[in-house]
């Protein structure tokens, strides 16, 4: 009587052995699209309706992104939303990659990669060459404003993607969690004097401009024209 043949098993597929590191990767796109739709995609569209009411003198503006303040279009807003996704998709990689280095407990990882993202990130939106922050007043609530988004996604990326795609948990470093954080803490600073540059350029620029050219453009309308 011989022994029982072990069943042999064929090779797994290319498809099938990429899908377990690629898991959270996915599950990170999802929750991001997710959540950039939501605080900059609808959190955007939500801004530029409180500056628009809060500065009403604007209404018929042209603006840097070619759009006229006081229109509320369905396809100006979609386009909001798309932009939104396609950078929280990219933000919820990131996030995977960084949530681990944060140094910060586990319940302000939200907080922190909203600051992570705002200075960084936040450094290419608060341009003081957009003719926008020139536009509207005051500047500094158009700043909060915008800035509060940044803390938005990070709650709600943190909120959802730990809990469809937990924290591993690491073996235990010393040198390494110091030196990542020592990193993103240089980071912080360098962004936070550019923020802080840049919004005493914007707050002393402000009312400078009437209407925008678009695209970037810089204004075309300025007080001293009329």
């Amino acid at each position: 009587m011989t022994a029982q043949q072990p069943a042999l098993i064929g090779p797994r597929s290319w498809r099938r052995a990429i899908w377990p590191g690629s898991a959270p990767l996915l599950k990170a796109f999802v929750a991001g699209g997710l959540t950039g739709a939501v605080a900059a995609g609808f959190g955007s569209r939500i801004v530029m309706r409180v500056i628009a009411l809060a500065d009403p003198d604007t209404d018929g503006t042209f603006t840097d992104a070619e759009a006229t303040v006081g229109e509320f279009t369905v396809g100006g807003t979609l386009n909001l939303v798309l932009l939104g996704t396609v950078a929280g998709i990219m933000g919820g990689a990131v996030y995977l990659g960084l949530r681990r280095w944060l140094p910060v407990p586990a319940q302000w990882r939200g907080l922190a990669y909203g600051a992570v993202t705002l200075v960084t990130v936040g450094n290419l939106l608060f341009d003081p060459h957009n003719a926008d922050f020139q536009i509207f007043e005051p500047v500094l609530m158009v700043i909060a404003l915008f800035s509060l988004l940044f803390f938005v996604n990070g709650l709600l990326i943190s909120w959802l993607l730990d809990r469809v795609q937990p924290e591993p948990v690491y073996r235990p470093s010393v040198w390494t969690p110091r030196l990542a954080a020592g990193l993103i803490g240089l980071v912080c600073v360098f962004g936070s004097v550019g923020i802080v540059g840049g919004t005493i350029d914007m707050v002393d620029d402000e009312g400078t401009c009437i209407s925008a050219r678009g695209g970037g453009a810089g204004c075309a309308v300025r007080p001293s024209d009329n």
